[in-house]
């Protein structure tokens, strides 16, 4: 009698089934025409190879929680990414790039030109996991919002460096009728206007006027005037009780004066409209930002899928 071919794959799972629903092996046998050994060696094989299915099922159940409690993490950091500079924000750049972090480095602002080039860009973005949460979300309301709030950001530094650039000039001038001084006393005078670039003057002045101008708040001006005064013995202009703002040997009367004088409504006020205006914007962009992120997040569940999600399918990791 020839042998029978070896059952398939269908036949086995079939067995399975018909055993599990309370065939016993003989009535497979005798109804599959097959030797009970042979029922029994292969529903033994099918019961593994369901048990596997199983555990490799949970496993992908289990990678794909995972996977959806990292993206929303990253959604998590990209909200708190989405926040308003402090009002006194600083524009001091870290190394030579121009490099400004704000938010405690999640934003970082790159001036890409001296005066008027910024580009905003997230810390976030850079990551693997920021990439799949666009995967998962293809052409979402979401990012467009981001761009757009990114843009509403970089006019806002714009406008804020515009006001630093054009106190630091107006403090570093001279008087129109201080222009025929001698190489001497010009070489001293370049070098104050020199440090007054890179002094805490400068920045100290720029972050006052913006926390008035955010704040609308006139006390903050006087109370920074009243911080100034000058040491005649060490040539400088100083923050009360003594901290250095600007070593100027023989002009510390001047450059007070000049000080106090950009420190008053009056001097600020053709930079007020321009900066309440770019932050109203940005803080308007920040809230309806928020908005979407935390609606997806109530899903907890971020739709759509990305090319991890098909790899751990079986269905490989190209988009």
């Amino acid at each position: 009698m020839p042998r029978k071919k070896a059952p398939s794959i269908k036949e086995t799972r079939e067995w399975l089934d018909l055993y599990e629903s309370g065939w016993s092996e003989a009535l497979l046998a005798q109804r599959k025409g097959r030797d009970i050994r042979t029922i029994r060696r292969y529903l033994a094989k099918a019961q593994d190879e369901r048990r596997l299915n199983l555990v490799e099922s949970e496993l992908i159940k289990s990678a794909l929680a995972k996977h959806q409690e990292q993206l929303l993490l990253t959604l998590d950091n990209l909200y708190s990414a989405i926040a308003l500079p402090e009002p006194d924000l600083s524009l001091n750049s870290t190394g030579n790039n121009g490099r400004i972090e704000l938010n405690s480095g999640r934003v970082v602002v790159t001036q890409v030109a001296e005066s008027t080039g910024v580009a905003v860009h997230l810390e976030s973005e850079d990551s693997v996991l920021f990439s799949l949460v666009e995967e998962h979300l293809d052409h979402d309301l979401l990012f467009l919002m981001l761009n757009e709030w990114k843009s509403k950001l970089e006019n806002y530094v714009r406008a804020c460096s515009y006001i630093k650039e054009s106190q630091t000039e107006r403090l570093s001038r001279r008087g129109a009728d201080e222009r025929s001084y001698n190489i001497k006393e010009k070489s001293a005078d370049e070098q104050i206007c020199k440090s007054i670039c890179m002094s805490d003057l400068s920045e100290f002045i720029y972050k006052n006027s913006l926390n008035y101008i955010i704040k609308n708040d006139k006390s903050v001006l006087t109370k920074a005037r009243e911080r100034l005064a000058i040491n005649k013995e060490r040539g400088e202009l100083i923050l009360k009780p003594g901290n250095t703002l600007l070593s100027c040997p023989g002009k510390e009367a001047e450059y007070l004066q000049k000080t106090l004088g950009l420190l008053t409504e009056k001097s600020l006020q053709e930079h007020k409209g321009p900066i309440q205006q770019a932050y109203r914007k940005l803080e308007d962009e920040t809230s309806k930002l928020k908005k979407v992120i935390e609606e997806i997040k109530l899903c907890n569940f971020i739709p759509g899928e990305c090319r991890v999600c098909r790899r751990l399918k079986g269905q490989g990791g190209l988009r």
